[in-house]
């Protein structure tokens, strides 16, 4: 899927969400991401979607750097929920396979063997030393929930 077939999506989103920021700069004043990646400005991003350079921010990887910690949400004085548009952005470029490289490999890893992190040998050992058993892989429904979802992984 291309970003073009998902206009109407994104402009839904901003019609119904973003279109109520006033700019007043909230959000990047409390966000933890802004302080140590000065680049990273929410505030830029809603102006950016309300100016209809939309693809540029599905393309970007600035909606990847938000940590999801909901500061902004809580500080909006219009109830924006900017951290809901953003995993609502992550959502769409990622079915129009706009999503960054680190971000398809721990899909790709959940796909695999059902969880993100990988299980170091010093957590294995401790396990054994705690008489737990090996964990195993359980990607059990990964797949249909990234069919269901619309996320296709590159090869690679």
């Amino acid at each position: 899927m291309k970003l073009e077939d998902l206009e109407n999506e994104v402009q839904k989103l901003i019609k119904n969400t973003v279109m109520y920021c006033y700019q007043c700069g909230k959000c990047s004043g409390s966000c933890p991401t802004t302080k140590v990646c000065p680049s990273y400005n929410p505030r830029r991003i809603a102006e950016s979607l309300i100016l209809g350079r939309w693809k540029e921010v599905l393309s970007s990887n600035e909606i990847w750097l938000c940590t999801l910690c909901h500061t902004c949400y809580e500080n909006c004085p219009q109830n924006v929920g900017f951290s809901h548009v953003i995993i609502e952005l992550r959502n769409i470029a990622a079915r129009a396979g706009a999503a960054p490289d680190e971000f398809l490999s721990r899909v790709r890893q959940l796909a695999e063997v059902g969880r993100i992190a990988v299980i170091s040998k010093a957590i294995e050992r401790r396990r054994s030393e705690l008489s737990l058993p090996e964990l195993q892989a359980s990607p059990d429904g990964i797949p249909r929930i990234m069919e269901a979802t619309g996320l296709k992984l590159r090869e690679g």
